[in-house]
Formats: structure tokens, sequence, C-alpha cells
């Protein structure tokens, strides 16, 4: 997927918006997802577009739940088990099998954490995707790899 960046504001206060070009859009699944143990977070809980979603679990101060989203990179649907969710709130994201926080990968723009879902198991960021902890925020969808990497070397983050 072509992605363009409005920018928004000056030097490093600047936010951004992103305007997906869709004519070129390229469906690019998450087959393979795992917890810095080694579990797989890949499950039948629910599915879309025919592919098992990455299953997390939130916690806050108050509950824990299941998230439930699709492994489809740009798809923004998403399932809610048993969590009490409000919009901006940042949440713990852990592995759903061992509660194994997943490791900070870097600062979002909105304050919160982007952490790291590894692609393979040698749980290295060199192999991973990533999500905001806060819900609701531009970047609480998947980012690729690639993306993670390039807004790093860009100073987005």
């Amino acid at each position: 997927m072509k992605i363009n960046w409005l920018l928004l504001g000056g030097h490093q206060t600047q936010k951004r918006d992103v305007i997906a070009d869709q004519g070129h859009h390229q469906n690019e699944v998450i087959n393979e997802c795992y917890c810095p143990n080694g579990h797989s977070i890949l499950t039948d809980t629910a599915r879309f577009q025919g592919h098992p979603g990455l299953t997390l679990k939130l916690k806050n101060r108050t509950s824990e739940g299941l998230l439930v989203i699709s492994p489809v990179l740009g798809d923004r649907d998403r399932i809610f088990i048993d969590f009490e969710k409000a919009a901006g709130e940042v949440v713990d994201i852990c592995c759903p099998s061992c509660s194994e926080p997943f490791p900070v990968y870097n600062v979002c723009p909105c304050g919160a954490h982007l952490v790291a879902l590894f692609t393979s198991l040698k749980a290295h960021f060199s192999q991973c995707i990533g999500i905001c902890q806060r819900l609701g925020c531009l970047h609480s969808e998947l980012l690729s790899e690639r993306d993670l990497r390039l807004y790093s070397r860009q100073d987005y983050f």
C-alpha cells in the first residue's frame, strides 16, 4: 500500500495523518506472530478475511480482556472480548498464553509506546510488526517492519 503523509504543524511538534492510496492496496497478511517467549498469538478466536486473528491480552488498572485484530496490514478490524474499552486509554499489551508484556519498540507520536510483535521465533526487533498501546491512536493498527524502521530513521518517533 502506498502511503502519503500529510504533515501538520511545525518542526518537532508536527502531527501527521495518513492518506492511503486505495488503488494500490496490497493485502499483506501476517502468517506468523509470536510473543517474546515464543507463543504464537495467531488464533481462531476470530477470523478476518479468512485468516486467523492476532489475539492479544489487554490490561488496564481495573480489568483485563482480549483484543483480536486482523492480520491484514492496514485493516483496522478488531474484536474486544471481555474488555471495557475507552478511546484514548493506554493499555498494557501482553501475550494471551503467558501474560508477558510485549517489549517497547519506540515512542509513538501520541505519547504512548509502540510495542513489537515478533514475526519469527527469534524475537528480534529486525523481524517485528508494531502497534500502539493507546486505544484509538492513528497507530492502533498493525505497522509493518518496513514502516517501523522508516519512521525511526525519519525521526517521526
